[in-house]
């Protein structure tokens, strides 16, 4: 049922801003993974403690990388198995057909999915947006001048996910300055892609987070912290499945979610360590990561923090907005708490 809707909710639209029909939507997004989302062998899926989860490879799935460096799963009697995508709307599609059972997604994506009647339901917490760490920024081409919102009138922007964070956050930031986010053009490109996109002039300006920041700022420049349009603080994404898999699995969300803060927890008080965590699982050089802010991990699911996500959606997905508490699996709320 949920991969039935999920394909309803995606069919007109694709990678490449073309229209696809139901059929194609899932071929298209299974081929922007880096690595496939396939299915496990069946004696894995019959495991009650083995958890397929699917992650963007960037630092704010870190928690998932320190958690499997310092065993927490195996201490929380878990066996793990994880898989970089690099497309939040591919790992929506994969949760949604079985393909794995639990994914990172912003909660733009998971908010625009539940108006659709799409059962997703958020289980852990992951990256937060607080105004003292921003994670990312907006960056131009080094021959562009823009100052504020209206001058990016009509450009196109290169964003790691279309309906996220990564487009409305522009858009906010664009209204917020007098321009009109309406004309803005998006694509979707990995992080890993903008810093050439944006040097070869493909695109015009770019979202991009640590710890690619760093390195496309060699060939662009800081445009704005869009970020701050929105609020000074809120909950960016989360760790997400579908409301079946959480009910039937109580216990593995329990154990998942604890992990999670646990290595939440371990980051904030090793931050000398995590760089050569981060180089490993990202496959960049540990100094260019080591240069880098580290990112900000919420310990708690806030409605508060999550609401802020889904207003942001609603005005820009056109939706009627909706409390959070619908979109946050309560048992596994309270236990983190």
């Amino acid at each position: 049922m949920a991969q039935a809707v999920f394909m309803e909710w995606w069919g007109m639209k694709s990678l490449s801003c073309r229209s696809v029909d139901r059929r194609g939507a899932l071929a298209l997004l299974g081929s922007a993974a880096t690595i496939p989302l396939l299915r496990t062998p069946a004696a894995a899926q019959n495991s009650a403690m083995t958890i397929r989860v699917a992650y963007i490879p960037f630092e704010a799935s870190a928690q998932l990388f320190y958690a499997q460096e310092l065993g927490l799963w195996t201490k929380a009697g878990l066996s793990v198995q994880i898989q970089p995508n690099p497309f939040g709307a591919a790992i929506a599609a994969a949760v949604a057909s079985d393909a794995v059972d639990v994914g990172y997604a912003t909660v733009m994506t998971l908010a625009s999915a539940h108006a659709k009647k799409i059962p997703f339901t958020i289980i852990a917490p992951a990256n937060a947006f607080d105004v003292s760490q921003p994670p990312g920024g907006m960056l131009m081409s080094a021959n562009k001048d823009v100052r504020k919102g209206v001058d990016l009138n009509g450009k196109l922007i290169g964003t790691p996910g279309l309906n996220t964070l990564g487009e409305y956050g522009v858009r906010a930031w664009v209204d917020a300055g007098g321009g009109d986010a309406t004309t803005l053009r998006f694509v979707e490109l990995p992080f890993s892609e903008m810093p050439a996109a944006l040097a070869g002039g493909r695109i015009d300006a770019a979202f991009v987070a640590e710890p690619f920041l760093t390195q496309a700022k060699k060939t662009a420049h800081t445009v704005a912290v869009e970020f701050d349009a929105i609020a000074n603080s809120f909950l960016v994404a989360g760790w997400f499945t579908t409301n079946d898999w959480a009910k039937s699995h109580a216990r593995a969300v329990a154990l998942f979610a604890q992990a999670m803060r646990d290595a939440s927890d371990w980051a904030l008080k090793n931050p000398d360590k995590c760089p050569a965590i981060l180089a490993k699982y990202l496959k960049v050089d540990v100094a260019q990561v080591a240069s880098t802010p580290r990112a900000y991990f919420a310990r708690t699911l806030d409605p508060a923090q999550v609401q802020t996500g889904i207003d942001l959606t609603a005005k820009y997905a056109k939706f009627e907005s909706f409390p959070a508490q619908e979109l946050i699996y309560a048992p596994a709320r309270r236990r983190l708490l």
